[in-house]
Protein backbone atom coordinates (compact mmCIF):
# COMPACT_ATOMS: atom_id res chain seq x y z
CA UNK A 1 0.00 0.00 0.00
CA UNK A 2 1.31 3.43 -1.09
CA UNK A 3 1.66 5.51 1.81
CA UNK A 4 -1.63 7.84 0.54
CA UNK A 5 -4.09 9.18 3.00
CA UNK A 6 -6.52 6.68 3.83
CA UNK A 7 -8.60 6.82 6.83
CA UNK A 8 -8.76 4.75 10.02
CA UNK A 9 -11.69 2.70 8.91
CA UNK A 10 -10.74 1.83 5.66
CA UNK A 11 -7.28 0.50 6.73
CA UNK A 12 -9.12 -1.52 9.19
CA UNK A 13 -11.39 -3.24 6.36
CA UNK A 14 -8.13 -3.60 3.60
CA UNK A 15 -5.86 -4.94 6.77
CA UNK A 16 -8.68 -7.24 7.41
CA UNK A 17 -9.58 -8.48 3.75
CA UNK A 18 -5.54 -8.76 3.88
CA UNK A 19 -5.30 -11.42 6.53
CA UNK A 20 -7.99 -13.50 5.36
CA UNK A 21 -6.90 -13.40 1.73
CA UNK A 22 -3.19 -14.89 3.28
CA UNK A 23 -4.77 -17.73 5.45
CA UNK A 24 -5.97 -16.04 9.17
CA UNK A 25 -9.22 -18.08 9.88
CA UNK A 26 -12.12 -15.45 10.40
CA UNK A 27 -12.35 -16.47 14.03
CA UNK A 28 -8.66 -15.75 15.05
CA UNK A 29 -9.79 -12.28 13.31
CA UNK A 30 -12.93 -11.44 14.78
CA UNK A 31 -11.92 -12.81 18.22
CA UNK A 32 -8.16 -11.91 18.64
CA UNK A 33 -7.44 -8.68 15.70
CA UNK A 34 -10.68 -6.93 15.35
CA UNK A 35 -11.49 -6.17 19.12
CA UNK A 36 -7.86 -4.76 19.38
CA UNK A 37 -8.08 -2.62 15.97
CA UNK A 38 -11.58 -0.84 17.53
CA UNK A 39 -9.48 0.08 20.37
CA UNK A 40 -6.84 2.30 18.25
CA UNK A 41 -10.21 3.31 16.00
CA UNK A 42 -11.66 4.79 18.85
CA UNK A 43 -8.29 6.76 20.17
CA UNK A 44 -8.53 8.11 16.48
CA UNK A 45 -12.28 9.59 16.86
CA UNK A 46 -11.79 10.62 20.22
CA UNK A 47 -9.02 12.98 18.80
CA UNK A 48 -10.84 13.69 15.64
CA UNK A 49 -8.24 12.07 13.62
CA UNK A 50 -9.50 10.59 10.47
CA UNK A 51 -6.54 9.76 8.51
CA UNK A 52 -4.06 6.40 9.62
CA UNK A 53 -0.50 7.70 10.22
CA UNK A 54 1.76 5.58 12.60
CA UNK A 55 2.87 8.78 14.37
CA UNK A 56 -0.65 9.07 15.87
CA UNK A 57 -1.07 4.97 16.36
CA UNK A 58 2.18 5.68 18.15
CA UNK A 59 0.77 8.40 20.42
CA UNK A 60 -2.20 5.87 21.31
CA UNK A 61 0.64 3.13 22.73
CA UNK A 62 2.56 5.84 24.44
CA UNK A 63 -0.76 6.75 26.57
CA UNK A 64 -1.40 3.03 27.50
CA UNK A 65 2.16 2.51 28.20
CA UNK A 66 1.24 5.25 30.94
CA UNK A 67 -1.80 3.85 31.87
CA UNK A 68 -0.20 0.37 32.26
CA UNK A 69 2.81 2.37 34.78
CA UNK A 70 -0.22 3.72 36.51
CA UNK A 71 -1.40 0.54 37.30
CA UNK A 72 -5.24 0.99 34.99
CA UNK A 73 -4.44 -1.74 32.63
CA UNK A 74 -2.05 -4.61 32.66
CA UNK A 75 0.94 -5.70 30.63
CA UNK A 76 -0.83 -8.09 28.73
CA UNK A 77 -3.34 -5.37 27.10
CA UNK A 78 -0.54 -2.92 26.52
CA UNK A 79 1.50 -6.01 24.46
CA UNK A 80 -1.60 -6.68 22.46
CA UNK A 81 -1.91 -3.38 21.25
CA UNK A 82 1.96 -3.18 20.46
CA UNK A 83 1.09 -6.37 18.43
CA UNK A 84 -1.86 -4.76 16.48
CA UNK A 85 -0.06 -1.45 16.07
CA UNK A 86 2.87 -3.02 14.61
CA UNK A 87 0.68 -4.67 11.83
CA UNK A 88 -1.50 -1.87 11.09
CA UNK A 89 1.65 -0.06 10.31
CA UNK A 90 3.24 -2.99 8.53
CA UNK A 91 0.33 -2.76 6.22
CA UNK A 92 0.13 0.93 5.95
CA UNK A 93 3.52 1.33 5.01
CA UNK A 94 4.12 -1.53 2.72
CA UNK A 95 0.61 -3.21 1.45
CA UNK A 96 1.67 -6.71 2.94
CA UNK A 97 1.42 -8.57 6.17
CA UNK A 98 4.00 -11.13 7.19
CA UNK A 99 2.89 -14.44 8.78
CA UNK A 100 5.43 -13.97 11.63
CA UNK A 101 7.49 -17.39 12.66
CA UNK A 102 7.90 -17.91 16.22
CA UNK A 103 11.47 -16.96 17.89
CA UNK A 104 11.88 -20.92 19.16
CA UNK A 105 11.09 -21.99 14.86
CA UNK A 106 14.07 -19.39 14.03
CA UNK A 107 16.51 -22.71 13.22
CA UNK A 108 13.54 -24.51 11.27
CA UNK A 109 13.18 -22.40 8.12
CA UNK A 110 10.27 -23.98 6.14
CA UNK A 111 8.39 -23.16 3.25
CA UNK A 112 5.80 -20.08 3.12
CA UNK A 113 3.06 -22.46 1.90
CA UNK A 114 3.66 -24.55 5.24
CA UNK A 115 3.91 -21.51 7.69
CA UNK A 116 0.72 -20.60 6.17
CA UNK A 117 -0.80 -23.85 7.16
CA UNK A 118 0.27 -23.50 10.17
CA UNK A 119 -0.97 -20.45 10.97
CA UNK A 120 -4.45 -21.68 9.57
CA UNK A 121 -3.97 -24.76 11.85
CA UNK A 122 -3.37 -21.87 15.07
CA UNK A 123 -6.22 -20.12 14.21
CA UNK A 124 -8.69 -23.39 13.86
CA UNK A 125 -7.56 -25.56 16.89
CA UNK A 126 -7.94 -21.67 18.92
CA UNK A 127 -4.60 -22.33 21.46
CA UNK A 128 -4.13 -19.75 24.25
CA UNK A 129 -1.35 -17.45 24.58
CA UNK A 130 0.74 -19.75 26.48
CA UNK A 131 0.00 -22.92 24.42
CA UNK A 132 0.32 -21.23 21.10
CA UNK A 133 4.25 -20.84 20.75
CA UNK A 134 5.33 -23.92 21.99
CA UNK A 135 2.43 -25.81 19.42
CA UNK A 136 3.94 -23.70 16.40
CA UNK A 137 7.59 -24.92 17.59
CA UNK A 138 6.60 -28.32 16.78
CA UNK A 139 4.69 -28.58 13.97
CA UNK A 140 7.53 -26.34 12.29
CA UNK A 141 10.01 -28.76 13.65
CA UNK A 142 7.27 -31.72 12.04
CA UNK A 143 7.19 -30.26 8.72
CA UNK A 144 10.76 -28.98 8.62
CA UNK A 145 11.69 -32.81 8.81
CA UNK A 146 9.48 -34.16 6.40
CA UNK A 147 11.18 -30.82 3.98
CA UNK A 148 14.38 -32.13 4.52
CA UNK A 149 13.83 -35.89 3.84
CA UNK A 150 12.13 -34.27 0.12
CA UNK A 151 8.77 -33.94 0.78
CA UNK A 152 7.31 -30.55 -0.94
CA UNK A 153 3.73 -31.46 0.11
CA UNK A 154 2.19 -33.05 2.85
CA UNK A 155 0.17 -35.19 -0.17
CA UNK A 156 3.29 -37.07 -1.17
CA UNK A 157 4.66 -37.60 2.63
CA UNK A 158 4.50 -41.85 3.56
CA UNK A 159 3.44 -43.11 7.10
CA UNK A 160 6.65 -44.28 7.28
CA UNK A 161 8.46 -41.20 6.94
CA UNK A 162 5.95 -40.16 9.83
CA UNK A 163 7.55 -43.00 11.52
CA UNK A 164 10.62 -42.17 11.29
CA UNK A 165 9.65 -38.79 12.50
CA UNK A 166 8.84 -40.01 16.03
CA UNK A 167 10.76 -42.89 16.29
CA UNK A 168 13.95 -39.93 15.83
CA UNK A 169 12.39 -37.72 17.99
CA UNK A 170 11.55 -40.31 21.12
CA UNK A 171 15.29 -40.77 21.12
CA UNK A 172 16.05 -36.44 21.13
CA UNK A 173 13.46 -35.61 24.44
CA UNK A 174 12.10 -36.21 27.52
CA UNK A 175 8.86 -38.48 27.87
CA UNK A 176 6.86 -35.30 29.16
CA UNK A 177 7.74 -33.57 25.77
CA UNK A 178 7.33 -36.53 23.58
CA UNK A 179 3.52 -36.57 24.93
CA UNK A 180 3.13 -33.05 24.27
CA UNK A 181 4.38 -33.51 20.64
CA UNK A 182 2.86 -36.46 19.49
CA UNK A 183 -0.57 -34.85 21.26
CA UNK A 184 0.03 -31.49 18.82
CA UNK A 185 0.67 -33.43 15.95
CA UNK A 186 -1.91 -35.20 16.44
CA UNK A 187 -4.21 -31.86 16.44
CA UNK A 188 -2.67 -31.18 13.48
CA UNK A 189 -3.71 -33.92 11.20
CA UNK A 190 -7.27 -33.91 12.46
CA UNK A 191 -7.03 -30.34 11.36
CA UNK A 192 -5.74 -31.81 7.85
CA UNK A 193 -8.37 -34.11 7.85
CA UNK A 194 -11.04 -32.15 8.71
CA UNK A 195 -10.27 -29.02 6.08
CA UNK A 196 -9.47 -32.32 3.30
CA UNK A 197 -5.94 -31.43 2.95
CA UNK A 198 -4.05 -34.44 1.33
CA UNK A 199 -1.83 -35.61 4.03
CA UNK A 200 -1.61 -39.49 5.08
CA UNK A 201 -3.91 -40.36 7.70
CA UNK A 202 -1.43 -40.32 11.13
CA UNK A 203 -4.27 -39.16 13.96
CA UNK A 204 -3.88 -43.09 15.30
CA UNK A 205 -0.21 -42.87 14.74
CA UNK A 206 -0.05 -39.52 16.96
CA UNK A 207 -2.29 -41.31 19.49
CA UNK A 208 -0.23 -43.53 21.13
CA UNK A 209 -0.09 -42.92 24.83
CA UNK A 210 3.11 -41.55 26.66
CA UNK A 211 2.62 -41.20 30.09
CA UNK A 212 4.28 -37.80 31.61
CA UNK A 213 6.68 -37.86 34.66
CA UNK A 214 4.12 -35.46 36.79
CA UNK A 215 5.91 -33.46 39.56
CA UNK A 216 4.25 -32.22 42.43
CA UNK A 217 3.18 -28.34 41.73
CA UNK A 218 1.97 -26.25 44.35
CA UNK A 219 -1.37 -24.14 44.87
CA UNK A 220 -2.92 -21.44 46.13
CA UNK A 221 -3.73 -21.50 50.01
CA UNK A 222 -6.53 -20.46 52.31
CA UNK A 223 -4.74 -17.86 53.83
CA UNK A 224 -3.71 -16.58 50.54
CA UNK A 225 -6.96 -16.46 48.71
CA UNK A 226 -8.30 -14.52 52.03
CA UNK A 227 -5.82 -11.68 51.67
CA UNK A 228 -6.36 -11.75 47.81
CA UNK A 229 -10.11 -11.55 48.80
CA UNK A 230 -9.70 -9.04 51.61
CA UNK A 231 -7.74 -6.26 48.88
CA UNK A 232 -10.47 -6.71 46.11
CA UNK A 233 -12.68 -3.02 46.36
CA UNK A 234 -16.01 -5.04 45.84
CA UNK A 235 -17.29 -1.25 46.09
CA UNK A 236 -16.33 -0.91 42.08
CA UNK A 237 -17.51 -2.72 39.32
CA UNK A 238 -14.32 -4.05 38.28
CA UNK A 239 -13.87 -5.41 42.06
CA UNK A 240 -17.00 -6.95 42.05
CA UNK A 241 -16.68 -8.70 38.43
CA UNK A 242 -13.42 -10.11 39.87
CA UNK A 243 -14.33 -11.40 42.85
CA UNK A 244 -17.36 -13.30 41.26
CA UNK A 245 -14.79 -14.91 38.73
CA UNK A 246 -12.27 -15.82 41.47
CA UNK A 247 -14.60 -17.44 43.87
CA UNK A 248 -16.15 -19.26 41.12
CA UNK A 249 -12.72 -21.02 40.22
CA UNK A 250 -11.64 -21.57 43.70
CA UNK A 251 -15.08 -23.38 43.95
CA UNK A 252 -15.52 -25.27 41.26
CA UNK A 253 -12.27 -25.57 39.99
CA UNK A 254 -13.26 -23.95 36.41
CA UNK A 255 -10.40 -22.82 33.99
CA UNK A 256 -10.36 -19.18 33.12
CA UNK A 257 -11.01 -20.32 29.19
CA UNK A 258 -14.00 -21.73 30.59
CA UNK A 259 -14.76 -19.01 32.89
CA UNK A 260 -14.50 -16.37 30.18
CA UNK A 261 -16.69 -18.09 27.96
CA UNK A 262 -19.69 -18.80 30.54
CA UNK A 263 -23.08 -17.32 28.85
CA UNK A 264 -25.86 -15.79 30.93
CA UNK A 265 -27.94 -18.54 29.54
CA UNK A 266 -25.76 -21.25 31.33
CA UNK A 267 -27.07 -20.42 34.56
CA UNK A 268 -29.86 -21.98 35.94
CA UNK A 269 -30.54 -20.10 39.16
CA UNK A 270 -33.56 -22.07 40.59
CA UNK A 271 -31.34 -25.29 40.35
CA UNK A 272 -28.12 -23.45 41.65
CA UNK A 273 -25.94 -24.76 38.37
CA UNK A 274 -24.12 -23.59 35.39
CA UNK A 275 -23.95 -25.81 32.12
CA UNK A 276 -21.13 -25.26 30.11
CA UNK A 277 -18.86 -26.99 27.41
CA UNK A 278 -15.38 -27.74 28.70
CA UNK A 279 -13.34 -25.72 26.15
CA UNK A 280 -9.93 -27.93 26.97
CA UNK A 281 -12.01 -31.55 26.89
CA UNK A 282 -14.83 -30.35 24.60
CA UNK A 283 -17.24 -32.35 27.39
CA UNK A 284 -20.33 -30.88 28.34
CA UNK A 285 -20.59 -30.48 32.29
CA UNK A 286 -23.29 -29.54 35.03
CA UNK A 287 -21.27 -27.08 37.92
CA UNK A 288 -23.10 -27.01 41.41
CA UNK A 289 -22.84 -23.14 41.78
CA UNK A 290 -21.99 -22.85 45.72
CA UNK A 291 -23.56 -19.82 47.91
CA UNK A 292 -20.91 -18.04 47.95
CA UNK A 293 -20.32 -18.43 44.24
CA UNK A 294 -23.40 -17.36 43.42
CA UNK A 295 -23.99 -14.38 45.68
CA UNK A 296 -20.31 -13.23 44.01
CA UNK A 297 -22.42 -13.34 41.10
CA UNK A 298 -25.55 -11.96 41.59
CA UNK A 299 -23.99 -9.15 42.56
CA UNK A 300 -21.88 -8.83 39.78
CA UNK A 301 -25.35 -8.92 37.32
CA UNK A 302 -27.37 -6.83 39.18
CA UNK A 303 -24.78 -4.04 40.25
CA UNK A 304 -21.88 -3.90 37.96
CA UNK A 305 -22.31 -5.34 34.78
CA UNK A 306 -22.52 -3.33 32.08
CA UNK A 307 -25.76 -3.08 29.83
CA UNK A 308 -25.18 -4.77 26.52
CA UNK A 309 -26.31 -7.28 24.02
CA UNK A 310 -23.38 -9.80 24.49
CA UNK A 311 -24.34 -13.10 25.90
CA UNK A 312 -21.19 -14.09 28.17
CA UNK A 313 -21.01 -13.51 31.79
CA UNK A 314 -18.06 -11.60 32.43
CA UNK A 315 -17.75 -8.13 30.38
CA UNK A 316 -14.87 -5.73 30.13
CA UNK A 317 -15.45 -2.93 32.42
CA UNK A 318 -13.98 -0.02 30.45
CA UNK A 319 -15.84 0.66 27.20
CA UNK A 320 -15.82 -1.16 24.57
CA UNK A 321 -17.70 -3.68 27.02
CA UNK A 322 -17.20 -6.97 24.94
CA UNK A 323 -16.22 -10.29 26.81
CA UNK A 324 -13.24 -10.65 27.69
CA UNK A 325 -11.51 -12.60 24.45
CA UNK A 326 -8.17 -13.94 25.96
CA UNK A 327 -7.77 -16.13 29.27
CA UNK A 328 -4.24 -14.81 29.71
CA UNK A 329 -5.86 -11.59 30.97
CA UNK A 330 -7.76 -13.47 33.90
CA UNK A 331 -4.35 -14.68 34.81
CA UNK A 332 -2.92 -10.97 34.84
CA UNK A 333 -5.98 -9.64 37.05
CA UNK A 334 -5.10 -12.52 40.00
CA UNK A 335 -1.37 -11.82 39.67
CA UNK A 336 -2.12 -7.70 40.09
CA UNK A 337 -4.21 -9.31 43.17
CA UNK A 338 -1.76 -10.88 44.70
CA UNK A 339 0.93 -8.25 44.61
CA UNK A 340 -1.38 -5.55 46.41
CA UNK A 341 -1.75 -8.50 49.01
CA UNK A 342 2.03 -8.71 49.16
CA UNK A 343 2.10 -12.14 48.31
CA UNK A 344 5.68 -13.00 47.06
CA UNK A 345 5.71 -15.20 43.32
CA UNK A 346 8.44 -16.91 42.11
CA UNK A 347 8.60 -18.09 37.93
CA UNK A 348 6.91 -22.04 38.29
CA UNK A 349 5.76 -21.36 41.89
CA UNK A 350 2.40 -23.01 41.30
CA UNK A 351 0.22 -19.65 42.57
CA UNK A 352 -1.14 -18.32 39.72
CA UNK A 353 -5.42 -18.22 39.15
CA UNK A 354 -4.67 -21.87 38.25
CA UNK A 355 -3.27 -22.80 41.45
CA UNK A 356 -6.82 -21.66 42.85
CA UNK A 357 -8.24 -24.95 40.72
CA UNK A 358 -4.85 -26.89 42.09
CA UNK A 359 -6.23 -25.89 45.61
CA UNK A 360 -9.72 -27.33 45.21
CA UNK A 361 -8.23 -30.52 43.77
CA UNK A 362 -6.34 -30.90 47.43
CA UNK A 363 -9.31 -30.08 49.38
CA UNK A 364 -11.45 -32.73 47.55
CA UNK A 365 -8.50 -35.20 47.86
CA UNK A 366 -8.43 -34.76 52.00
CA UNK A 367 -12.02 -35.00 51.97
CA UNK A 368 -12.09 -38.68 50.95
CA UNK A 369 -12.76 -38.21 47.31
CA UNK A 370 -11.42 -41.27 44.95
CA UNK A 371 -9.10 -40.11 42.44
CA UNK A 372 -11.95 -41.43 39.89
CA UNK A 373 -14.38 -38.68 40.87
CA UNK A 374 -11.82 -35.81 41.45
CA UNK A 375 -10.74 -36.26 37.91
CA UNK A 376 -14.80 -36.32 37.10
CA UNK A 377 -15.10 -32.93 38.81
CA UNK A 378 -11.75 -30.95 37.47
CA UNK A 379 -13.31 -31.96 33.84
CA UNK A 380 -9.72 -34.23 32.98
CA UNK A 381 -9.78 -37.47 30.85
CA UNK A 382 -7.26 -39.31 32.13
CA UNK A 383 -7.52 -39.85 35.95
CA UNK A 384 -3.76 -39.84 35.79
CA UNK A 385 -3.57 -36.38 34.87
CA UNK A 386 -4.71 -35.98 39.11
CA UNK A 387 -1.21 -37.37 39.95
CA UNK A 388 -0.23 -33.70 39.62
CA UNK A 389 -2.34 -32.68 42.28
CA UNK A 390 -1.40 -35.52 45.15
CA UNK A 391 1.09 -34.31 47.85
CA UNK A 392 0.44 -35.67 50.87
CA UNK A 393 3.35 -34.04 53.13
CA UNK A 394 2.35 -32.76 56.67
CA UNK A 395 2.10 -29.42 56.13
CA UNK A 396 -0.21 -30.21 52.68
CA UNK A 397 -2.88 -32.68 54.88
CA UNK A 398 -2.54 -29.57 57.75
CA UNK A 399 -3.67 -26.77 55.12
CA UNK A 400 -6.57 -29.13 53.23
CA UNK A 401 -8.00 -30.13 56.07
CA UNK A 402 -9.62 -26.59 57.45
CA UNK A 403 -13.46 -26.74 56.59
CA UNK A 404 -14.81 -28.19 53.03
CA UNK A 405 -18.70 -27.28 53.81
CA UNK A 406 -20.76 -26.15 50.98
CA UNK A 407 -18.17 -27.19 48.27
CA UNK A 408 -19.83 -30.04 46.45
CA UNK A 409 -18.24 -33.45 46.16
CA UNK A 410 -19.98 -34.34 42.61
CA UNK A 411 -20.35 -33.02 39.40
CA UNK A 412 -22.91 -34.19 36.74
CA UNK A 413 -22.05 -35.17 33.13
CA UNK A 414 -24.38 -35.45 30.39
CA UNK A 415 -23.78 -35.55 26.88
Amino acid sequence: MEQQKVTINELVKRLTDEMLRIGYSKQTIYRNFIPNMMHVVHFYEATGTVYYSPASSAEYLSYNIERCKRGEITDHYVRQIRSTISKMDEFFTTGTLRIRSNKHGTTYIISAENERLIDQFIGWKNYGPNTRDDVRWVVRKYLFYLESRGFSSLADVSVDAVKDFILQTASDVKAASLHNILLYLKYFHMFLKENSISAPDCVELFSYKVYREMPIQSYVTDEELSCIFNVIDRDTDAGKRDYAIIQLSATTGLRASDIINIKLSDIDWRKGEIRIKQRKTNREIVIPLVNEAAAAVQDYILNARPASENAELFLRVNPPCYAIMDAAAIGDMFKRYEKKAGIERQALDGKGFHGLRRRLAKKLLISGSPTTEIAQILGHNDVDSVRQYLSLDTANIKECALDFSGIPLSRKEFG
